[in-house]
């Protein structure tokens, strides 16, 4: 099995992002334009939009968070946490990351297609879905 080679094609900018941020409409609960480093907490947001940058400063990776219950620290960067203790792939190619944090209300269905309008517009394929298929009547 090989790993995965996180490329990107686009920097995130402070311009980039805020025209990110701004896709999310009224469910975006605060701008942080600002990296943060794979590992550290992203502030206290239930749901949001994250971005992974890889070593290179491109955008290589697009993920949401719907956590089901609170979390003690940013959905963002609990469920990181979670991609890079799972994948070497991962840990040893994602640098860093930008959240676009979202309401508490933002209904499930609009989190999924906000995080794919981000994918495209950044051009990353949204590959790491599985699809399960539903059940027959």
């Amino acid at each position: 099995m090989t790993d995965t080679i996180w490329t990107g094609v686009v920097a995130i900018t402070d311009a980039r992002y805020a025209m990110l941020a701004r896709l999310a409409g009224q469910w975006l609960a605060e701008e942080r334009p600002e990296p943060i480093l794979i590992g550290d907490n992203s502030g206290y947001e239930d749901k949001a939009i994250y971005v992974v940058v890889n070593g290179e400063g491109l955008a290589c990776y697009c993920g949401r968070t719907a956590p089901s219950r609170m979390l003690p620290r940013g959905a963002a960067a609990t469920r990181l946490h979670q991609h890079v203790s799972r994948t070497r792939s991962k840990k040893e190619a994602w640098v860093e990351y930008w959240v676009i944090p979202l309401s508490s209300a933002t209904p499930d269905h609009v989190v999924s297609e906000l995080e794919r309008t981000v994918a495209a517009r950044l051009g990353i394929p949204l590959v790491h879905r599985a699809r399960v298929p539903r059940r027959r009547a």
